[in-house]
């Protein structure tokens, strides 16, 4: 009747299992609300019936205590034998058992009465018709009785019958099963509705991810429920997962082809070296090949370098020697060691004066390649006759205390929608392809900064003036 395929995914359809589980909740509540109205129920018929046997045996007693057995039967003359409008039976017993006074009901008497022979008061013998009673005890009804001890020793016992709690309360029984089943159908039929409306953007993602599977287009995305609940949030922090997969697997295409144009040039030129020395054969020309194959093998391992640091740092695997550094020493150390560059292209470079002595916890090694690659950077966009400031300051984020390092320049700037990326490890601007270089400086940068619990930025100078700002805040 149905497939195997169809039947597995009903047994995992998250609607069919929620139906199911609010039903069997529903049936449980239901069943234990029934349950314990039918108990009250027959526990308050039951009580009834006792409370009001209770009250008619008291009341026989305060008349054959008052009024004797004339009293016990003027009372039953006028009516007083019946209860729930059913005949009573009553009895007095004398202490010797002897059965003084006894009123049956008639449907408790046998119609088939026996012939007895007895004395009679003239000392001879006379036939008398005897009946037998019988206590009507069945599935239909039930025998309820109380004894009371009178006044002057006598037992006054008193029974009448009743109807059988089960027998009485049966049509409420069908009548549950019926309302439970209707019940039950129409529980699960809103439950699987409400379930399948719920899930249904659980669906969609599941459609979307076999979609990508099967056919690779990373575009696809699941639309949005109107609704702003928990669900929503899981299919808006899917779509976001997909947007960042996608954002990642274009960034690595992006290095992939950075590191292949880098890689090219210093392999061809390492290739046309080879090719030169041996065509030419002669002393010099193998020297000048050999050297610069050498100078390009190491801008090769530069790279590679960079990128298992930069990798080293993300992955929180960077080996840092903490010590206590003087910020403004480091800067003006590296402010020497670009001095010269500074001056064959007429730049100014300088390192601003700070109110007192600033210190970090940081990697000395680590922070002198944090400045040197700023002031690198600031220096090749900087142009001819240009001024690249250093600076440091105290400063205090989020409740700690730590040190402000800012590199500014007059140069271009940078594009604001370009300000995010320059810190992602081979990204070059537009304005950057046309530099040499690694495009691994800022992310090396980025790496390290943040290995040391810090934070980068970057803005640019507000008009009318040109140039950008980097920052880099490290903690104390």
């Amino acid at each position: 009747m149905f497939s195997k395929g169809t039947i597995n995914r009903i047994r995992r359809s998250v609607a069919i299992r929620l139906s199911a589980t609010f039903v069997l909740l529903f049936t449980i509540g239901f069943t234990a609300i029934f349950g314990l109205m039918y108990w009250l129920l027959g526990r308050q018929l039951e009580q009834r019936e006792e409370d009001a046997l209770n009250q008619r045996t008291q009341q026989y007693a305060r008349v054959y205590n008052t009024q004797g057995m004339p009293g016990l039967d003027l009372m039953f003359y006028r009516g007083g034998g019946t209860l729930f409008d059913r005949p009573v039976f009553m009895r007095v017993v004398s202490p010797n058992g002897a059965i003084l006074k006894q009123q049956v009901p008639p449907d408790w008497l046998n119609n088939d009465g026996k012939v007895v022979v007895v004395p009679d008061r003239w000392g001879g013998w006379a036939e008398q018709q005897v009946f037998s009673v019988r206590v009507p005890h069945d599935q239909q009804q039930d025998i309820i009785s109380r004894a009371l001890e009178l006044r002057d020793g006598m037992l006054l016992q008193v029974a009448c019958v009743a109807n059988n709690r089960t027998t009485l309360l049966k049509p409420l029984r069908w009548t549950f099963l019926w309302v439970a089943g209707v019940m039950v159908i129409v529980a699960f039929t809103i439950g699987w509705l409400a379930a399948r409306h719920a899930v249904k953007p659980l669906q969609g993602v599941v459609d979307t991810a076999r979609r990508i599977i099967t056919t690779g287009t990373l575009d696809a995305r699941v639309a949005e429920p109107k609704r702003d609940n928990d669900i929503a949030e899981l299919v808006r922090l899917f779509n976001t997962v997909l947007d960042k997969n996608a954002a990642l697997l274009r960034s690595m295409r992006e290095a992939l082809d950075n590191v292949a144009h880098d890689l090219r040039t210093p392999l061809t030129s390492m290739r046309g070296g080879a090719e030169v020395a041996l065509a030419s054969g002669s002393g010099p020309a193998l020297r000048d090949a050999l050297a610069d194959t050498v100078e390009r093998s190491d801008e090769v391992l530069r790279l590679l370098r960079a990128l298992m640091e930069i990798s080293e740092a993300d992955s929180g695997m960077l080996k840092l020697k903490r010590e206590r550094c003087d910020v403004e020493a480091i800067l003006r150390a590296t402010c020497d060691l670009y001095a010269d560059v500074a001056d064959s292209r007429g730049q100014k470079l300088e390192v601003a004066p700070s109110t007192g002595a600033i210190f970090v916890s940081a990697d000395p090694i680590r922070l002198r390649q944090i400045a040197g690659n700023l002031l690198d950077n600031a220096l090749k966009y900087t142009p001819e006759g240009g001024r690249v400031v250093m600076s440091a300051r105290p400063d205090e984020r989020g409740g700690r205390r730590g040190a402000l390092i800012a590199v500014s320049d007059n140069g271009p700037g940078v594009p604001e929608p370009e300000q995010g990326r320059i810190w992602e490890r081979l990204y070059r601007g537009d304005q950057s392809r046309s530099q040499t270089g690694l495009g691994l400086g800022l992310s090396l940068v980025r790496a390290i900064v943040e290995a040391h619990g810090g934070v980068v930025s970057v803005h640019n100078v507000p008009p009318p003036a040109h140039g950008a700002i980097f920052e880099v805040w490290l903690p104390e």
